[in-house]
Formats: C-alpha cells, sequence, structure tokens
C-alpha cells in the first residue's frame, strides 16, 4: 500500500508540475482593456516601421540582437506586413504577413514561414500575437510556438514581449521595441 500511494503521489506531483511548465503565463490583451494610448494594429502597422531586439536564451542569456525594417500596406480585408531582419550574428530573415481584420478586437493571418494560421487580438493599448513557425534548425525545419504581447506607449513606442516554447516549455524570449518613421 505504501508504493501505491507513493507512486499516486509522484503522478499527482508530476502532473502538477508539467502544467505548470505547460500553461502560458504572462499578460493576455483582454488585460489592457479601456487602457490608452489605443493601438490599432493596423493603422500602426501601415507604413515605415523600424524595430530592435534582442534574443534571450531559456537561461536569460542575451543570444543574439536584431533590427528589423518593416513596410505594411493596408488593403481591403487588413495588411500586408513586409519585415527583413538582420542580426548581429550576420543572419537574415524576411517574413512576409498578410493579416486580416476578423472585427474590432480579432485578427487572423500567415506567413511564409507560418504553420498554420496566426491569431491574434487587441484590446485598449494592447496586442496580442499568437502563432507557429517553421524554423530551421541544423539543415531541419522545427515547429515552434511563439506567444506576442505588444504595449503601445505614449510617443508612439511600441514595446513587444515574445515568448518561444516547443512542447509547451518555454525555449526562450525576445524584447523588442518598434517606431513609425
Amino acid at each position: 500500500m505504501n508504493f501505491a500511494f507513493q507512486t499516486l503521489r509522484g503522478l499527482a506531483l508530476g502532473l502538477c508540475l508539467c502544467s505548470s511548465i505547460i500553461s502560458c503565463s504572462g499578460p493576455r490583451a483582454r488585460d489592457f482593456a479601456g487602457k490608452g494610448p489605443a493601438l490599432d494594429p493596423k493603422a500602426y502597422f501601415s507604413g515605415h516601421i523600424q524595430s530592435w531586439g534582442m534574443v534571450e536564451g531559456r537561461g536569460g542569456k542575451v543570444s543574439d540582437q536584431f533590427s528589423t525594417q518593416m513596410h505594411g500596406v493596408p488593403n481591403a480585408n487588413g495588411l500586408l506586413l513586409i519585415q527583413d531582419f538582420t542580426y548581429a550574428s550576420g543572419k537574415h530573415e524576411h517574413r512576409v504577413w498578410d493579416i486580416r481584420v476578423v472585427d474590432a478586437h480579432h485578427f487572423e493571418g500567415h506567413a511564409n514561414d507560418s504553420v498554420g494560421r496566426a491569431h491574434g487580438e487587441a484590446w485598449g493599448n494592447s496586442f496580442e500575437w499568437n502563432y507557429t513557425l517553421a524554423v530551421p534548425v541544423k539543415g531541419h525545419k522545427v515547429n515552434v510556438d511563439f506567444r506576442q504581447i505588444m504595449l503601445l506607449q505614449p510617443g508612439g513606442v511600441l514595446l513587444n514581449r515574445v515568448q518561444y516554447r516547443k512542447f509547451g516549455l518555454r525555449l526562450g524570449s525576445v524584447s523588442e521595441s518598434f517606431r513609425k518613421r
């Protein structure tokens, strides 16, 4: 009986640990409903935008820095957002998002390297964007889940915090700031 109790207790503790690791913590876009300045993602990302950021591994060590040149072209359904990333390590990335406005608070889209559809919500001064990218790793593509929370600040600076995960386990994060030109 003691062995069975220990086994069940170990299983219960393991399930609790797994659920805490897998759960998405942090702020959600709805947490910022009614806060200002109001962020309209289609309007903010229309035109020329620059960003600067850093990539951190699971332990918090900065593994790379980057800058991005973006150009957003509004259309009847939403926005075409072209992004060109330049990393301090010498790597370059090109991503094109086709983003559709679903309603006043909801967005969906896809990119040239996304897997499935991205889903977003905008409330108050925030925009949350959730998607999966096929990330090249040692000659293979690995699907990695990304969750961004962006907060518009007075003066037009947009702060972005990204968490990226695989199998629900946090791999690292990205901190980024955007500015319209």
